[in-house]
């Protein structure tokens, strides 16, 4: 059977991505951009780009002599980002991470910024990487921890306890939860001088009810899920999430810690 990345995230909500998740992806850029040590006339692949945050910080490290392409296997997503003005200077494609389009030794960074658990095999996108990178070349990325570090696989998880036929699917988004596994993901793909840390920051929310806001309105593919559900099964999710919180969310302002491991390899 054929692998393929997740690609239902935001078919239908696209142009809500950046006003729910944009703080997010902000957060953990710097420390992407860090590890992946672009440098002015790099070529630069940024792999589920969503609607371009990464590769615009990118873009701005290769400066003009340099090159940024940017795919992403939802051609929604990508109808987005090249609405947006800022990404003038980025190549945007539809591609799989799976199979990556290029020749080999095509470029000298490869990025995927929160990324690559949404891959059904991720071992295969990482072999993909290393694939199109030029000798030396270096890849970098981010990807969530554990689901009670998170903001919204949480939700995955807890959906996945009570429709268990989504459970292995929903689950997957939460599947390289540690640093060893990470560690032992990029070693597996050929990549040497592994590094691998972790990123901890906190997120603020108005109350439980702002923070549960976006699942409510179908937002990613937490919110997709959920608003497929009953009523009964979005008020027992719902309450089980809140439940997961301390003081079962009824803190106000609700802070959510999101734990993000970062990690790089070269050729």
């Amino acid at each position: 059977m054929e692998t393929t990345m997740t690609g239902p995230l935001y078919v239908d909500g696209a142009t809500g991505y950046d006003s729910m998740f944009a703080r997010v992806t902000a957060a953990y850029i710097p420390a992407l951009m860090d590890v992946a040590v672009i440098a002015a006339g790099h070529r630069v692949l940024d792999v589920a780009t969503g609607t371009g945050a990464a590769a615009r910080a990118a873009a701005e490290l290769v400066g003009p002599t340099g090159e940024i392409v940017a795919g992403d296997i939802s051609s929604t997503m990508l109808k987005v980002a090249r609405r947006n003005p800022e990404n003038s200077a980025i190549k945007f494609q539809l591609l799989d991470g799976h199979a990556l389009p290029f020749p080999d030794s095509r470029f000298d960074r490869v990025i995927c910024q929160l990324g690559l658990a949404f891959f059904e095999d991720p071992a295969r996108g990482l072999a993909e990487f290393r694939r199109v990178l030029a000798p030396g070349g270096r890849t970098a990325i981010t990807v969530n921890s554990t689901p009670e570090r998170s903001l919204f696989t949480r939700i995955c998880t807890v959906i996945g306890k009570h429709v268990p036929a989504k459970a292995e699917q929903l689950n997957r988004y939460a599947s390289i939860r540690t640093a060893e596994r990470l560690s032992a993901l990029l070693h597996g793909a050929g990549f040497t001088e592994v590094m691998v840390r972790s990123e901890l920051r906190s997120f603020s929310f108005a109350s439980f009810d702002d923070y549960f806001s976006g699942t409510d309105a179908g937002a990613g593919i937490s919110g997709q899920e959920y608003v497929k559900l009953s009523a009964d099964l979005r008020h027992a999710v719902r309450e089980e999430v809140r439940q997961s919180f301390p003081d079962a969310g009824k803190r106000e302002p609700l802070i959510v810690e999101m734990e993000v491991l970062v990690g790089s390899g070269t050729t």
